[in-house]
């Protein structure tokens, strides 16, 4: 389609558009609740799992054997590999990739932070000058747009059995269904977090606390695997009154963001209040409401405003960008708490090896993981929908180049493309030792400005264009991890599971989440700093909850009204 037909609708889309927050750092974060056909998609694909390796060796091996005749350039758009050389041309692991899909790749990074990922890709789709490959934070609204207006590619109807590797990881995705349904096609792939090696049922999010253990025990402080508020409260305090580490003034005892605060408070207190990013739940009568108006959601703020103004929470909370309240803890070695991602790459890649490298430490002695719960001892959240992020293509994509990018993330997508990706090539970066399991022949150790201990020795591997299957799902048997950093995430996946029912862990909201109107458009707002901005205003929460929830509600009513009325 031409540019001119595009332009105007899209323009108009677009003032919509941004004035919506994608989902990149609220939805992305999504869940996932396991449905019956998920459930039963799950153990088909286990069942299938040899027929489809077999099916996708022997297309590998007919490609292969033709080749690529031409040499494809695909524009490719990833987040979270900026501050790294993007150069395939400097090692064998970059190299592979170009040669054995006859591919150059050219590259452009952004970091995590949703004005900066998401919202340069609204303005370029918007402009009708998207990137051919992009990955994108995933927001339904502005996907129907897209789709309505043909501003990103819709698959070809036969796609899944043309890359059934990639067809695989969607049915992991109970969300996928749902979307290619409403829109009448495809139009965009998850970025799975499990395919593989699901650690739970049900499926949480990851955040962990991070703890300086060695400033705990000097203060007496319990070591366990769980904390409430009041408790990390407590812990604060006295990191306050006694400042264990010698750090003075810029102590901070709890450092954390502004998007994860309310994991805290008013989280733990009532978990509708964050619910998919913007509070809108089902009652026990199955009608939509609106948390952010509910007097539990006005507790639950106070002890967030009581938390800042006591000096225990990071006076700097509601400016720090994506990781710098955790570097705090591991590069600046002030902070003594921090709530982030309980992923491998932050375990072991930032905290371990930032507190030895960056601080002296020990982290055997240093840093203590462990969980947030409530009061009462469950954990408080949302189940996760099984992705992070996206990946949409440019509706000007030439077939050849749409073909080419999907046979790459197709061989992602199987057993030796996921090897690839995150150990490198077998015989010389891995092995399997005599009961099969995987062993590293790398060293362990990270070096230089690499992120990654693969990173240290291919460059090119800390810049990875990303398939569909995400890192979490092969952390749990990669070598390039400790068996003890593998335990420790695999354990608190399963401990959640344990501690949560469905009043604690909330289901997904798909009636809500994969729902398109002008309506809920105009009422969407990005409830992490809606929160912050009220226990920071002057004058009394109570009173400004108040005046705030009537403004608000001008928006939302007619939105609770639309999806009462379906």
């Amino acid at each position: 389609m031409k540019l001119a037909k595009r332009i105007l609708p899209l323009l108009l889309a677009g003032l919509l558009a941004l004035s919506t927050a994608a989902c990149g750092g609220n939805n992305s974060e999504s869940s996932s609740s396991q449905s019956s056909s998920s459930s039963s998609s799950e153990s088909s694909s286990s069942q299938e799992t040899s027929s489809d390796e077999s099916s996708s060796e022997a297309s590998e091996q007919e490609t292969n054997d033709s080749g690529y005749e031409n040499q494809v350039e695909l524009s490719w758009y990833k987040e979270g590999i900026t501050g790294q050389e993007i150069n395939y041309d400097g090692d064998a692991w970059g190299q592979f990739w170009q040669d054995k899909f006859n591919v150059k790749f050219d590259l452009t990074a952004a970091t995590m932070d949703d004005s900066d990922w998401n919202e340069r890709l609204r303005i370029w789709i918007n402009s009708g000058d998207m990137p051919d490959v992009a990955h994108w934070g995933f927001n339904y609204g502005e996907l129907a747009d897209y789709a309505r207006q043909e501003a990103v590619y819709r698959f070809p109807d036969d796609w899944k059995e043309r890359w059934p590797n990639v067809a695989k990881t969607q049915a992991f995705v109970p969300g996928a269904a749902v979307a290619e349904e409403n829109l009448g096609g495809t139009y965009v792939l998850f970025r799975s977090i499990f395919v593989n090696n699901r650690p739970a049922e049900r499926l949480s999010y990851h955040a962990l606390l991070y703890m300086r253990k060695d400033w705990m025990e000097a203060c007496d402080v319990e070591i366990k695997d769980t904390y409430s508020p009041s408790e990390l409260e407590e812990i604060a305090k006295k990191f306050k009154e006694q400042d264990p580490g010698k750090v003075g003034s810029q102590l901070v005892p709890i450092s954390i963001r502004t998007y994860d605060v309310p994991k805290i408070y008013p989280g733990t207190v009532f978990p509708e209040s964050i619910n998919i990013g913007d509070g809108y739940y089902k009652d026990a009568d199955g009608k939509f409401q609106w948390a952010p108006a509910d007097p539990r959601t006005l507790e639950g703020l106070k002890k967030y405003q009581n938390l800042y103004q006591s000096g225990l929470l990071d006076p700097e909370f509601y400016t720090l960008t994506r990781f710098e309240g955790t570097e705090k803890f591991y590069i600046g070695g002030t902070a003594g708490i921090v709530l982030d991602d309980g992923m491998g790459y932050m375990i072991q890649s930032r905290m371990q090896h930032g507190l030895q490298t960056n601080l002296g430490l020990d982290p055997e002695k240093a840093l203590h993981i462990a969980q947030l719960v409530g009061e009462d001892g469950k954990y408080y959240y949302r189940q996760d929908m099984n992705f992070y992020g996206s990946i949409i293509f440019s509706p000007d994509i030439t077939d050849e180049q749409f073909e080419r990018a999907m046979d790459i993330l197709d061989f992602c997508s199987t057993p030796e493309g996921q090897e690839v990706c995150n150990m490198g090539f077998e015989g010389e970066d891995w092995e399997r030792d005599a009961d099969g399991e995987y062993v590293s022949l790398l060293p362990n150790e990270i070096t230089g400005n690499a992120k990654s201990i693969l990173g240290s020795k291919y460059p090119s591997a800390d810049t990875q264009f990303g398939g569909v299957i995400l890192g979490d799902d092969f952390q749990f048997v990669t070598p390039n991890y400790t068996k003890e950093t593998r335990d420790t995430i695999k354990k608190f996946y399963q401990l959640r599971d344990e501690i949560s029912d469905d009043s604690s862990l909330l289901p997904r909201e798909y009636d809500y989440e994969f729902f398109s109107s002008r309506t809920k458009t105009q009422a969407n707002m990005s409830l992490d700093e809606e929160y912050a901005q009220l226990i920071l205003k002057e004058g009394d929460l109570e009173a400004n909850w108040n005046a705030w929830v009537k403004e608000k509600m001008q928006l939302v009513q007619p939105l609770l009204d639309e999806l009462n009325a379906n």
